[in-house]
């Protein structure tokens, strides 16, 4: 846990760090900054490694970034989830500001885990993939499928139970620095029958049909290659 506390003691570099530097990239395709969203972004580390440093340690870069990013580009976040070689997040953007936010919380992130991981190489796979979710239907299923990224991993029987995600720390069974929306899916119902539902079990069939859309720019689920009819996921939760 030395680490931990070593992150924890880097305010200065986090503070000099936080005027937002140009982004030098390499060339790629820019996201549209027509739309605000919201968006479901997810990230692999390349060759899907699994990061150098604990879990713990990951979890404290991440945070205190999106902390930062959140404020410095006066995003939205609705959710995030951090996996051993991936991400998951859902958030908004009133700027339309998604790719130079993006740019520079995946520029900041990468040099803390070089930094403290003793690391020179990359270690992203490359561009992050974004979707954008058109309907409110859309929103509530993948707020689903990326809170049930860790029971489905079979890393905690709950997903309320897995340390780096923010649906913990809203229910406060850990401090939570990410700054989260206001969740009315949890407050302004009924708790447990959420939780409930977000444990539920995804039919094989609709979560291969819903992750296929969500690799496309604009969230779109495919008909039935049967019956040319809707997708049922058009109008039910998974």
């Amino acid at each position: 846990m030395r680490l931990v506390n070593d992150l924890k003691s880097i305010e200065p570099l986090f503070h000099l760090r936080s005027s937002i530097a140009p982004l030098k990239e390499m060339p790629r395709k820019h996201i549209s900054t027509i739309c605000n969203g919201p968006f479901h972004v997810t990230l692999r580390n390349i060759n899907q490694e699994w990061h150098q440093l604990s879990m713990d340690e990951v979890w404290v870069i991440f945070e205190r970034w999106l902390y930062l990013t959140k404020h410095a580009f006066h995003l939205q976040i609705h959710n995030f989830v951090l996996m051993n070689n991936h991400y998951h997040m859902m958030l908004s953007t009133p700027e339309k500001n998604l790719s130079d936010a993006m740019m520079y919380f995946h520029r900041e992130v990468s040099r803390d885990l070089n930094r403290f991981g003793n690391r020179i190489n990359r270690n992203f796979s490359g561009p992050f993939f974004k979707s954008q979710l058109l309907h409110t239907h859309n929103f509530l299923n993948c707020y689903k499928y990326v809170y049930q990224n860790p029971l489905r991993a079979g890393l905690v029987s709950r997903a309320e139970d897995y340390k780096y995600s923010t649906l913990s720390g809203i229910l406060g069974l850990q401090k939570l620095i990410v700054p989260v929306e206001y969740d009315y899916l949890l407050f302004d119902g009924k708790v447990e029958e959420t939780l409930d539902w977000i444990n539920s079990e995804i039919l094989e069939e609709n979560l291969e049909s819903f992750r296929g859309a969500l690799r496309k720019p604009q969230f779109k689920l495919r008909r039935d290659p049967v019956t040319r009819k809707p997708n049922i996921l058009e109008s039910h939760l998974i």
